[in-house]
């Protein structure tokens, strides 16, 4: 004995399971792509920061001599921090151009993360930034700076 089912209902299971499959890898591609783009920011941060500390070393002679105190040459932090960031392929963003001289110095970058599955869904790269600031200390006998 045959069970005769009807016609319009042939086909359905298909479409549920092809949809649900469908959800099942945009889900998984958000959280594996999500996570992978935290670690690209906190990759990009920790770069940011050393670039920012290579930068911090260069001070301003002429202000110092001048007797304003200890301040960073800002010209020569960025092309120090460029020149760091240059081997990874990235660079720092240039100083506003009025920027005062200060004892500290941030500087950011801009990278992307490649996605692994969300580029089947038409996204194939995150946009990820660092940002990392040093300040110039003098007159430091103790580490921790007491």
């Amino acid at each position: 004995m045959r069970i005769r089912r009807d016609a319009r209902d042939a086909g359905t299971v298909s479409i549920f399971v092809a949809l649900s499959a469908m959800m099942m890898l945009l889900f998984i591609g958000i959280v594996l792509d999500c996570g992978g783009r935290l670690r690209a920011t906190a990759n990009a941060d920790a770069l940011a920061q050393e670039a920012a500390r290579v930068g911090g070393q260069q001070i301003d002679q002429g202000a110092l001599l001048g007797g304003r105190g200890f301040l960073i040459d800002t010209t020569a932090a960025y092309a120090a921090a460029d020149a760091y960031l240059a081997p990874y392929g990235l660079h720092a963003e240039p100083p506003p151009p009025d920027q005062p001289p200060s004892a500290s110095i941030t500087i950011t970058i801009d990278t992307t993360y490649d996605t692994a599955l969300l580029g089947l869904f038409n996204t194939p790269t995150l946009s990820v930034q660092g940002k990392g600031t040093a300040t110039l200390v003098h007159g430091v006998e103790k580490a921790g700076g007491a």
